[in-house]
């Protein structure tokens, strides 16, 4: 059997007013939270500005932290399109930030995420960050957005182990 012998995902949740990055490290099938955070963008500013902000933060990121890949959460569908709208645009500046510097990048859905970390698609909040805590062994909650971009790059090294495993028959 094909062992990966490591990978480094920048795990993103996109918000236009708030938004959380979180890189994981898979090393022989062990988890390592490297760097993990969340952001409040400026309210004052214009839409323009916002995704100025947005990109900027998320060059720097990337230049940083330098990952294999980026697993960003992909936008579901939303009580108001407009902030829909909004949200995906935001994650085409975030996507391009990784794409223009090499990083490979994907989309998982809230649902995949949720299934893949709590076993159900339907999960609250609280059981996402309990087992994110729990696999990555982090004692504090670093914060809602932090914990969905940590929940989106473990979903996709377990997507990842998956296809490398699928593979192989």
């Amino acid at each position: 059997m094909k062992q990966n012998t490591g990978i480094s995902v920048l795990g993103v949740d996109p918000g236009l007013n708030n938004f959380g990055y979180g890189l994981v490290s898979e090393c022989y099938s062990s988890l390592k939270p490297i760097k993990y955070g969340q952001y409040a963008v400026p309210r004052n500013i214009s839409f323009d500005n916002k995704l100025v902000f947005i990109g900027e933060k998320f060059a720097s990121i990337i230049e940083e932290l330098k990952p294999d890949y980026m697993a960003i959460e992909k936008i579901y569908v939303a009580r108001n399109t407009q902030i829909a709208l909004a949200i995906g645009v935001v994650s085409g500046i975030i996507a391009h930030s990784g794409i223009s510097r090499g990083v490979k990048v994907a989309f998982i859905t809230p649902g995949e995420i949720k299934k893949i970390i709590t076993g159900g698609g339907q999960a609250i909040k609280q059981q996402v960050c309990f087992m994110v805590q729990k696999l990555l062994g982090l004692q504090e909650d670093p914060g809602e957005h932090a914990i969905d971009a940590l929940a989106a790059a473990i979903s996709f090294i377990s997507i990842n182990r998956f296809n490398d495993l699928a593979g192989e028959i």
